[in-house]
């Protein structure tokens, strides 16, 4: 179908939609610096309003002025040529020459004019009571990145916020003097005495923390500001935490971190697949930088998409989302890329046996506009030479990240981002089929606008596109090929609104289409191959959420998200009976609509402040899922995707989520544990008919069988995020059961992710000096499969004959990963770093199988198949496969 089409219709819908929103939102509503007066700065004004000039000054200065806009001025035009010139000269020039005086009170420059006292001209202001508003952005201070998720609170009433996902932040207060902290973890904190009498914008800096620093995340009372409190099952990693975790080559693998975090169960060895309470993997919604990513595996699964190296942040969700992520039942992944270099120039890379990368950035323009670009690549060519040196394999991958970033203004910011990934595994033979193989790609590129309305109103409005294709290669020398593929078109607009400490407006909305490609075979025989019909979709979404405080120990969360989902033409649609046999047939025009959906979702967060330090959680959320991604396939080394949607034969995958938690700290804080239980109940649970084909089938709709599921589960974890030695101990308890129709004689079984146990423990060790080291180990149960309960003789044959489905279990699955860095920098400040990293995966070499089979002695002639005990009568005996024992590296690391 056309896409112009669908988006001409859906633009105009959307910008609909933004002007109300805006208009009922309108309706509706650096690192400390002394006042260094002998830094040097540059003033160039010519009859410019007095206003401007002193805000330019606060900015390039670092300093902060107080005066009232009955006493000062603020439209005269002032004239000034001050080139590389003292602050203190151009106070004389610019207030003196126009007979307005200045004092230092509280590190502000309080102007006034002659005769009036500086603290009787504000007393009447500043005991009124009246709010005003601080806003700004949080960077670092070397590379000018935001912080995200960095808090900002005033030290004595303890109301604060924390920056958002552009780290921008907003507080308001009433008029008098405040002292106010910016704490982040892995950084200085630092307070500042601010003399609030009217919107203020500051921009401060945080510098990063030594090593032999401890580091701190909140400063002051020991008691816990309730806006700190994140909402139940929610974690984050910043790229400080991921830098701590072993690797599977020495290369930090950011979607295999998550198998520490609790609720969440890694499917194995090879593979990137993971399970978040009971839901199937592709329950995963997986951003960077908003956009959606349908595969994150490299190497079938053994390395993961994203660079570790281009993260900035990670935050992870497992069922509660907040009101603004939708389209997935079981967790979201939001990762944050890096923005660039801001202040200066500087690269940095990993060298290593199976996997390097690259990196550069810095400014474009000092200050306003930078640049990150970042390459990864495989090098493992030498071992396919080691181990099939008479055949000709290829095997390897690339990605590359690329990031823009440019400060237009105080009131506008662009990004954009751009993501290519591609795997090949190639194997020439000499045939009359000269080479086939696999390969899969993700590419993605986005454009995102932040627009400060005001103090309190903030916006970000994206558009991007993102595809992921696969393909299989029947012969890769006469382009010949098996085809899937994904493609999504999307443009939406968020709104944060701060409407005061203690409430925190969100809204927005998007437009999204979808192009489909379930699997088709290309062939340049001239033969004509049956055609498999492909999907053409348009989602629309709205939302609405708040967070709000009520009194000093309760904060909500709630919000209604409501996505529409709508099929087009054209395509050919199939109508099965009760036994799934084909019907009717009906040919779609194009444009036209034959299924839709709408789902209202309703979430909602609560936080009790039981004392000190220690909370309680409750959430309930609805999740709706209109994409589906089928395979019967249990193997871990599969990129294969065949994604259909929601249509007249696949209802929406619909789940309710209750959730309760118990938060503490211990020693001061020192120590954090938390308790969480859940129970998880899925609608139009995806099943499969026995024996299904779901490779080139038209009639694959047919294959499908829906029933429900349910999951539950027990969540404990205890933590030391500080200190020299630090890591967490984490325990879950989960089941996840499904009933379906005409599957397992429509009696209830355990589903293939139901592993109950799951234990995981995480140490990481810093001398302070050279050497730092880390390790991690993980236990849990095997995964259900189904194994023959007999086996009987059939015309010489032997025949398995199977009972209920996933009957039995793959062994408990146990690995420990060890990692030792050492820096080559003596001097911990010199600029350019750079260390060695070893690194043992499975180091006491487990083999934990991912498959078993049944598999004969020896076949009729007499030639042996698998080696046995041949004292015993058996025919056939169990066998498994397992991916590796123990994965060695070592890698040089080096950054600039």
């Amino acid at each position: 179908m056309s896409i112009n089409t669908i988006l001409n219709v859906a633009v105009k819908t959307y910008i609909k939609g933004i002007v109300l929103t805006l208009t009922i939102l309108l309706i509706s509503s650096a690192y400390l610096y002394s006042q260094d007066l002998s830094r040097k700065i540059t003033i160039v004004a010519n009859d410019t309003p007095l206003e401007e000039v002193i805000r330019e000054i606060e900015e390039k200065g670092g300093i902060y002025f107080s005066y009232s806009p009955q006493s000062i001025p603020a439209s005269l035009p002032v004239s000034i040529n001050a080139q590389d010139k003292s602050i203190k000269y151009i106070l004389k020039k610019v207030f003196k020459k126009n007979g307005i005086k200045y004092d230092l009170v509280e590190n502000h420059i309080v102007l006034r004019t002659p005769g009036l006292d500086p603290d009787q001209d504000y007393q009447a202001d500043l005991s009124s009571g009246k709010l005003y508003t601080i806003s700004g952005y949080l960077k670092d201070r070397l590379s000018g990145e935001v912080l995200i998720g960095a808090h900002v609170y005033e030290k004595e009433s303890y109301k604060g916020t924390a920056t958002n996902a552009y780290g921008f932040y907003s507080l308001s207060l009433p008029a008098g003097v405040h002292q106010l902290v910016f704490s982040f973890i892995g950084y200085e904190p630092f307070e500042m005495t601010v003399l609030l009498d009217r919107d203020k914008t500051l921009n401060p800096e945080m510098k990063e923390a030594l090593m032999t620093m401890k580091e701190v995340e909140i400063i002051g009372r020991t008691d816990k500001p309730l806006f700190l409190n994140e909402q139940i099952s929610e974690f984050r990693f910043s790229s400080k935490t991921l830098a701590k975790l072993p690797g599977i080559t020495g290369d930090k693998d950011i979607i295999k971190s998550l198998q520490v975090v609790p609720g969440i169960e890694s499917f194995g060895d090879g593979s990137s697949l993971f399970f978040v309470r009971g839901g199937s993997s592709d329950q995963n919604l997986i951003l960077i930088d908003e956009v959606p990513l349908y595969n994150a595996s490299h190497l079938f699964g053994f390395l993961s998409v994203i660079s570790p190296d281009a993260i900035n942040d990670m935050e992870v969700y497992k069922g509660d989302f907040p009101v603004k992520y939708g389209d997935r039942l079981s967790s979201v992944i939001d990762i944050k890329t890096k923005d660039g270099n801001m202040k200066r120039f500087g690269f940095g890379g990993n060298i290593g046996p199976y996997t390097s990368t690259l990196s550069v950035e810095g400014p474009i323009i000092r200050d306003k506009s930078s640049f990150y670009l970042g390459g990864r690549f495989s090098t493992l060519q030498w071992l396919s030479q080691l181990y099939y040196k008479d055949q000709e394999i290829k095997v390897g991958f690339f990605d590359l990240n690329a990031k823009l970033n440019f400060k237009l203004n105080d009131k506008n910011r662009l990004f954009g981002t751009f993501y290519i990934g591609n795997d090949l595994l190639e194997r020439k033979t000499y045939s009359s089929i000269q080479t086939y193989g696999i390969s899969w790609n993700n590419v993605l590129g986005t454009l995102r606008w932040n627009h400060v309305f005001n103090k309190k109103l903030f916006s970000n409005t994206t558009a991007y596109i993102t595809r992921y294709q696969y393909l299989l290669f029947l012969s890769e020398d006469r382009k010949e090929y098996w085809n899937s593929s994904i493609q999504n078109i999307t443009l939406k607009t968020d709104f944060t609104w701060f409407l005061n400490p203690d409430n925190t407006f969100t809204a927005g909305m998007n437009i999204s289409t979808h192009a489909l490609d379930a699997g088709n075979i290309n062939l340049n025989d001239n033969s004509e191959a049956e055609e498999i019909p492909n999907y053409n979709c348009v989602e629309y979404s709205f939302y609405a959420g708040n967070r709000q405080n009520i009194g000093s120990k309760i904060t909500l969360r709630y919000g209604l998200r409501l996505p529409l989902w709508q099929d087009l033409g054209p395509t050919t649609v199939y109508y099965f009976n009760d036994n799934y046999d084909v019907i009717d047939t009906f040919d779609v025009e194009k444009n036209a609509v034959y299924s839709s959906f709408a789902s209202l979702e309703p979430r909602i967060n609560i936080t009790y402040l039981v004392s000190p330090g220690s909370s309680i959680k409750a959430g309930y959320s609805r999740t709706t899922q209109f994409l589906n991604e089928l395979s019967n396939n249990i193997s871990p080394f599969t990129s294969l995707a065949v994604w259909v949607p929601s249509g007249p034969n696949i209802k929406p995958r619909k789940a309710d989520q209750y959730s309760l938690g118990y938060f503490t700290g211990f020693f001061n804080e020192k120590i954090k544990f938390s308790a969480e239980t859940y129970y998880k109940h899925f609608y139009n649970y995806i099943d499969y008919a026995p024996h299904a084909n779901m490779l080139y089938n038209p009639l694959i709709e047919g294959e499908i069988r829906s029933g429900e599921a349910w999951s539950y589960g027990l969540e404990l974890m205890f933590r030391k995020p500080f200190g020299r030695l630090t890591g967490w101990v984490g325990y879950t308890y989960s089941r996840i059961f499904v009933k379906t129709p005409g599957v397992n004689n429509g009696a209830t079984y355990n589903a293939f992710q139901d592993r109950p146990h799951n234990i995981s423990i995480f140490v990481a060790y810093d001398t302070k000096k050279r050497w730092a080291f880390s390790a991690n180990w993980i236990l849990l149960s095997g995964a259900a499969i189904t194994t023959p309960v007999s086996f009987y003789d059939y015309n010489g044959y032997v025949v398995p004959v199977y009972g209920e489905k996933n009957n039995d279990r793959l062994p408990s699955y146990h690995r420990l990963d060890l990692s030792a860095n050492f820096s080559l920098n003596k001097n911990e400040t010199s600029r350019y770093k750079h260390k060695l990293i070893l690194n043992l995966y499975n180091a006491y070499g487990r083999t934990n199988p991912y498959f078993t089979s049944f598999n004969r002695i020896e076949e009729t002639d007499g030639d042996y198949v698998i080696p046995a005990d041949h004292s015993q009568p058996q025919t056939l005996v169990p066998t498994s496969l397992s991916v590796s024992e123990i994965i060695p590296s070592i890698n040089y690391q080096f950054k600039f």
